[in-house]
This record gives structure tokens, sequence and C-alpha cells, in this order.
């Protein structure tokens, strides 16, 4: 197997911004690593598919590392896993190593995962291949084991559900027709989809599941993130409670995965300039550049409960649109981060959600949609062209999308049946 067959199959990473695999498999790195962190709370995904389907998902790490010519594969996981842990250690070889990190979040960040497995650092502005390293999720290397096109997506659906469960659903299929499986225990609620910290607030249940969706977390309508997301949904909110609010206490930098691992991150000089800086004057914090957005000093460190993040990422994006650089010296580790990272137990506690169970078994739900509605952007990158038209029937696997140019994804059609439209954003198809 080589970059063009993962490219043909559609491989994405099955989280966050779903980069294609094929784009990042194209390196040389010393380490290819495992993100088995899975971090975010209330998530099961990784660690059900490690115990249901381990054997594949190495089988992956294996290719993947083939592919690459990495000579030292590593799966990072927190060590309170010690069920799945013994499951890999068995079948471990001095090729692969597992190392076991603790259970703070965001311990899945890839910069993070990079330092707590490696101990190297890859500094502001570089990309993980500098430091020799290559990071892969554990559904991405699972995708690639399989040698088929990516047509289904493991996903988390937790919260407010009698039941929390992992399942595997069809690219494509409604959210509605997802949580019509479950039992919902509240009468009023908003879905976050992606991940409770990282994700995002929907109220549109038509949306559907992508290759790249990590989860649907049920919230009742009244819950405290619900109240943040809401409250911090505009870039104008997020200033006029910055200029209204900010005592500076610094906590957000303090607290910030970045900042401790010694990146110029400093939210609370983010939202300063939110305070203080008339509108388009060029006053920035480069360090904003380097934001993971794991919304840590919002929804954690602010004691005030205002908006560190968006702050920040209001910087962020006028820095990319201005094409300014940060160049300095090489970062250090900041001497407290160990006594700094944020347990995921104090977390949870913080969000208000130990009212949820936290678990997800692996069910073996049947999702038989109708009709599924596949996007042609699942992915980072340019969109997908269709190359079917209306009227085409199709079978599952089929190619339904080509990807354009370098950075984009092929995909596929996840049922049989025949296309019914097909416009610039997805093809709809209908089940025979």
């Amino acid at each position: 197997m080589n970059t063009t067959d993962i490219a043909n199959m559609g491989v994405v990473g099955a989280g966050g911004a779903g980069f294609p695999t094929h784009v990042k498999l194209d390196s040389q790195p010393e380490f290819l690593i495992m993100n088995a962190a899975e971090c975010e709370p209330l998530l099961h995904k990784d660690m059900e598919m490690l115990r249901h389907h381990r054997d594949i998902i190495l089988e992956g790490l294996v290719i993947a590392m083939h592919i690459t010519g990495a000579s030292q594969g590593i799966i990072g996981i927190k060590g309170k896993h010690k069920d799945i842990i013994e499951l890999l250690r068995s079948k471990l070889n001095g090729v692969i190593k597992l190392v076991e990190i603790g259970d703070f979040y965001p311990a899945g960040d890839e910069i993070s995962l990079i330092y707590e497995t490696t101990q190297r650092i890859v500094q502001p502005g570089q990309l993980p291949i500098t430091v020799g390293c290559v990071v892969q999720n554990v559904e991405t290397l699972y995708n690639i084991a399989t040698q088929h096109s990516v047509v289904d997506k493991f996903i988390s659906v937790a919260g407010a559900v009698e039941k929390p469960a992992t399942v595997n659903v069809p690219v494509g299929t409604t959210y509605a027709e997802v949580l019509s499986h479950f039992r919902i225990t509240t009468p009023n609620y908003i879905i976050r989809s992606g991940g409770l910290m990282m994700g995002d607030l929907e109220t549109d249940l038509n949306n559907v599941v992508t290759k790249k969706l990590g989860a649907l977390i049920v919230l009742p309508a009244e819950h405290h993130c619900v109240h943040m997301y809401r409250r911090y949904a505009t870039e104008h909110m997020t200033d006029l409670i910055a200029k209204a609010s900010c005592d500076q206490c610094n906590f957000c930098t303090e607290f910030c995965p970045r900042y401790l691992l010694g990146y110029p991150v400093r939210p609370e000089t983010a939202m300063r300039n939110r305070m203080f800086t008339p509108e388009g004057a060029p006053y920035y914090n480069l360090g904003s550049a380097f934001c993971c957005e794991c919304n840590l000093c919002t929804m954690y460190a602010c004691p005030e409960s205002l908006d560190p993040t968006g702050a920040t990422i209001i910087e962020k994006r006028k820095l990319i649109e201005k094409g300014v650089r940060w160049e300095g010296l090489p970062v250090k580790i900041h001497p407290m981060m160990e006594f700094r990272k944020v347990p995921t137990k104090k977390l949870m506690q913080r969000l208000d959600l130990m009212m949820f169970k936290d678990e997800g078994p692996l069910l073996d739900i049947e999702f038989t949609p109708d009709s599924v509605r596949i996007p042609l952007s699942q992915h980072i990158g340019v969109p997908a062209k269709s190359v079917v038209e209306k009227g085409d029937q199709v079978k599952k696997y089929d190619l339904i999308g080509e990807a354009q140019g370098n950075i984009s994804a092929h995909v596929h059609a996840s049922i049989d049946g025949r296309v019914v439209d097909v416009n610039e954003k997805e093809i709809v198809i209908q089940r025979n």
C-alpha cells in the first residue's frame, strides 16, 4: 500500500479538521505516533475501537510506518485505561512501543502529545515532521487497514441519553436518524457535535455525519455549556464582554497548554487588545497564531466566564489574513507545566458534566437511512467535485466526488441507491 492507495480510499483525519491522510503520510518521520489520548470529556469512541478492533488498528499503524519509513511506532494512551493497555501490550514488539500519559485535557492536542511521548518540542510555526514525528488518530489507522473507501464513521453518543454508546454510522446520515436510536432524557436539548470543548452547537438535526465527526453530545437546553457557547456565538459578544469585564487576572494564560509548552500564546493579551485597541489598529499578540483552540481558557480557567479563546481566535484570524509571522528564539517548557495540567475529572466538574454517565460501549446498531447526504467537503482543503449526475445508480464504496488539488480528498457512496440530487455542497442518494 502507498499514499496513492490512501488517497483513493478518501482517508482523512477522523477528527478535528479532517486533514487528508495521504498528504500527511508523504513524509519520512522517525516516529509514527498513534493518538489514543482521547481527552475530550464523555468521549469513548477510540477506546472502544481499540477494545474491539485492536488487531486491525495495529495493522494500520504498521502500514503507516511502512509507507513513511518510520523506524519507531508509538502509542500515546492515558495510563488510566489499564484494560486497553494490557490488550495492546500483548501484541507489541520492539518496533512499536506504548507510552502512558496522564489523564489531563488536552492530552490529545498534537503538539502536546508529541512532547508527552517523545519529549520533543515542535517549535512555533513548525510542523511535527520537523522533530521527526507524524501523528495519526486511532480511527484513521483503522480506516487505512480496512483497505476500502471510507463510508462509515464511529461516533460517541453521550450526555443526556439513557444509554451512552459508541456506534458505527453511514456517512451522510442525519443527526436526527442517529438520535432516533437513543432515549433522550431531557425534553429540551441542544447537540454539541464533534466534542464538548472543541465542537459546535447544533440546532439543526438535519445536519449529517461526516468522516471527521467524533461525537454527538446531547445537552439540556439550560445547561451551563449551552449558555456559555450561546453567549459567545459572535465576535461582537466576545468583544463587548471583554471590554466590560476582563480584569487581566492572567489565569487564562497560566493554564494555556501551548503557553506551558513555551509558546508565546497569551490569551490575556488578546483580551486586553479587545479592550483597548481601536478597530483596525495593527496591535496584535503574534503568539495568538499558535492557539490550539482547546477552549480551556474560556471553559475552565477564566473565573469570570469570559471568552479568552474567542479573543485569541479573532487575533489568530487577523494575523493569518495579514500574513504576519512570529520569529523568535526556540521555546522551552514552562517550569510549572507539570503542576498546571488540568485533570479531566476537574474539567468535567467545572463543566457540570458529572450528572451524565461517563461510558460508551460499542453497540451493534444497524443504521439503514432511507437516504444520505454526502458533503463534498468533509476535510480541510478544496472540496471534492461530483463525478455523478442525478439519476445515476451507485453502490456503497463507489467514488462519487473526486479530490481537487493537492489538499483535498475523494468522497464515496455510503449506501446502494440512486442519486436524487447533486449540488455544489452535497450529493443526495436515495436507498434502492
